[in-house]
């Protein structure tokens, strides 16, 4: 489900021209349908702030979960990953003894699809430096693309399988395959 909020910015912009085209209008109606619409545009924008998709909570989680990635917090990664799908933790943790993530490692774009009342996919983009943690090491540049699947377990997404894909083909790749 998307909601209508999800970007406000045209329906602000059509309030906004409205407005301005009933205030040079002149009557006193006029302006009272200016002011109306000056506070529709003022009233979506909060109403944007305010809700909050599935979407973006799933987006939220991969950022968060790119941090954890980042600061290699071994506990965090793991509370995010969904009960019965524990042996990402093991990846995860065999992932952060190959590498280390730069800080301008960052996600480049996430497409994020609801399948269902409980189930997400995210397709993520993430680019940036990672340096090797054996055998001498060695910075490199690293593109990303992982589907991801999520499931929402007590009212928070978790990760529940995620597949590493190559990022020109998009053909699955293993977890820890040369590019």
């Amino acid at each position: 489900m998307n909601y209508i909020s999800d970007n406000p910015w045209p329906l602000i912009v059509l309030f906004t021209g409205i407005a301005i085209v009933a205030f040079f209008v002149g009557s006193s109606g006029g302006r009272r349908v200016a002011a109306v619409c000056v506070l529709l545009a003022i009233g979506t924008y909060f109403l944007e702030q305010y809700l909050v998709s599935p979407q973006e909570l799933v987006e939220s989680e991969v950022e968060t979960m790119l941090e954890h990635f980042k600061s290699r917090d071994v506990n965090a990664i793991t509370s995010q990953i969904a009960k019965d799908s524990q042996g990402l933790a093991t990846i995860a943790e065999q992932g952060l003894d190959l590498v280390d993530l730069s800080e301008s490692f960052h996600i480049k774009s996430i497409q994020v699809t609801i399948n269902n009342a409980d189930s997400a996919t995210a397709m993520v983009r993430a680019n940036g430096s990672v340096t090797l943690r054996k055998n001498g090491g060695g910075t490199h540049s690293l593109p990303n693309f992982w589907k991801t699947i999520w499931r929402l377990e007590s009212g928070q997404w978790k990760l529940a399988e995620a597949t590493r894909l190559n990022p020109v083909n998009g053909t699955e790749m293993g977890y820890f395959s040369a590019q």
